[in-house]
């Protein structure tokens, strides 16, 4: 019988014990705001296990070990381009791992996976006592007692680093001490050790080293008991980036472009069927004969040349300059507030139901159907990313979510960052450091260097798609970066 809740009303490790101990067959789904995790298991046994968190993604654990460079990387994500091939297999062909490291890079990355787990105190999960083998796209065998033994030692050592690193924006720095010997001789070390300069954060280490939460702070976390490095201060929350004038179309037109395949890891499946929520779908319009049926589409970036072109032959960037973005028009304004307001009495209708999660959840959903209706994607991710807080787990909310991101990113390839564009700072490195940015932002910033186009710096950024998009859009707006043609090659 499929079991839901959270992990607040049934810890990690109470849930395994209670798996391991019947020797049930299944898999356990977990999911904290967007992430989502499962174990697969047979009669008690762990055989493999999923995850969709970017930074555990193989391609980000082999960069965060220093066994393949950002290049190697993407390299091999655009020969995977289309071929849905494993990306190891690729990177094996290529000679960047040897096929023995590949299997010990693959157990390692299923153990991670399974051992975050305790790194989370609250997730919804979902235990269905289904297993479809296509799941375990990696093999293994861990008992659920050795599993929860090292999986309780690593929550405790995760309490006392948080007590130490208790905010993300704390700033670390060298104190001269030289480190362990163990720490030069080991690359991943070495690379983590370097990254601490005074100026990151604890949050923009882990996005430079592309590295597991655990895994970085433990290690800062005993570089600092050794007293090798030190806290320096805290580093102040950046305020919201001011965009300049809108330049660039905030609504789709029908502007052929190529088709592009898939660029980026296969993503794992997303496992049997869930549970059925109880909070209730709401429903969803009929396309009328004029509108175009739903529709979820890929989010992979539109393969250009040095110009994109329109239909009639005109350069892109020649009909975006004279564009009058339709979302800042008046009557665009009062067409979405028309409809907003509809969809809110639409759901007000059953006084009954005004103080229910489903009825709140209801009416957020149909706000951001309407907004997605108008093409304001980037206003739907900022509202989904409020209810995702207050909801999660909700298969029709993650649904929607999946949708709104594929239909930005699909814009944002198409009007504000085009994917073969190279991305350059307007200014020197040098003059940005007064400047406070976030961990993403100093990440992409950190990363521009004049070689790197737009697809290259998504498809290696240990962050979803999306995220790493908004990212480049705000840095684009607020004129800290602009966009420029490559090279001839």
């Amino acid at each position: 019988m499929p079991l839901f809740g959270t992990l607040k009303s049934m810890p990690l490790p109470d849930l395994l014990q209670w798996i391991g101990t019947s020797r049930a067959t299944g898999t356990l789904q977990l999911e904290r705001a967007k992430v989502r995790k499962s174990i697969c298991l047979r009669d008690g046994i762990i055989v493999g296990c999923m995850s969709d968190d970017p930074p555990q993604k193989l391609g980000q654990f082999l960069l965060a070990r220093g066994s393949i460079d950002e290049q190697t990387l993407s390299r091999a994500l655009q020969e995977q381009t289309g071929k849905r091939r494993p990306l190891g297999e690729i990177l094996v062909e290529m000679k960047a791992i040897l096929p023995d490291d590949l299997t010990r890079y693959l157990e390692s990355q299923a153990e991670e996976t399974i051992f975050s787990l305790f790194d989370w105190e609250d997730a919804v999960f979902r235990f269905n006592n289904e297993l479809n083998d296509e799941d375990v796209t990696f093999a293994v065998q861990l008992r659920v007692d050795d599993v929860l033994l090292r999986g309780v030692q690593r929550y405790d050592e995760m309490r006392r680093i948080k007590d130490t690193f208790h905010n993300p924006r704390i700033v670390l720095s060298q104190t001269g001490t030289a480190p362990p010997t163990a720490v030069l001789d080991n690359k991943m070390a070495m690379t983590l050790f370097e990254a601490i300069d005074g100026e990151r954060t604890v949050d923009d280490i882990l996005l430079h080293t592309h590295g597991s939460e655990f895994v970085v702070k433990k290690f800062l976390y005993e570089l600092h008991s050794a007293g090798v490095v030190a806290i320096s201060g805290l580093k102040e929350t950046p305020a919201p980036t001011k965009a300049l004038p809108a330049t660039l179309p905030a609504a789709d037109d029908e502007i052929p472009l190529a088709a592009a395949p898939e660029e980026s890891e296969p993503a794992p499946s997303a496992g049997p069927t869930p549970v059925a929520s109880p909070v209730a779908e709401a429903s969803t319009q009929e396309p009328t004969p004029t509108d175009p049926p739903p529709t979820i589409l890929t989010a992979t970036p539109p393969v250009a040349g040095p110009s994109l072109k329109d239909d009639d032959g005109e350069p892109l960037e020649d009909l975006l300059a004279n564009w009058e973005p339709e979302s800042s028009s008046k009557d665009n304004v009062e067409s979405v507030a028309a409809d907003l307001s509809e969809a809110v009495e639409a759901t007000q209708t059953v006084e009954a139901l005004e103080d229910s999660k489903g009825h709140q959840l209801n009416t957020r959903l149909e706000e951001v159907r309407v907004l997605m209706k108008h093409g304001e994607f980037e206003k739907s991710l900022d509202i989904l990313d409020e209810i995702y807080a207050r909801f999660p787990g909700d298969e029709s909310l993650r649904r929607l979510t999946a949708e709104a991101e594929a239909e930005f990113a699909e814009k944002a390839y198409r009007y504000f960052l085009p994917a073969s564009k190279i991305a350059v700072l307007t200014k020197p490195l040098a003059d940005l450091e007064s400047e406070t940015f976030s961990p993403t932002e100093f990440f992409m910033i950190s990363r521009l260097d004049g070689s790197w186009d737009v697809r290259s710096i998504i498809q290696i950024a240990p962050m979803r798609e999306a995220d790493a998009l908004r990212t480049l859009k705000r840095l684009r707006e607020s004129g800290v970066i602009e966009l420029k043609d490559p090279e001839p090659s």
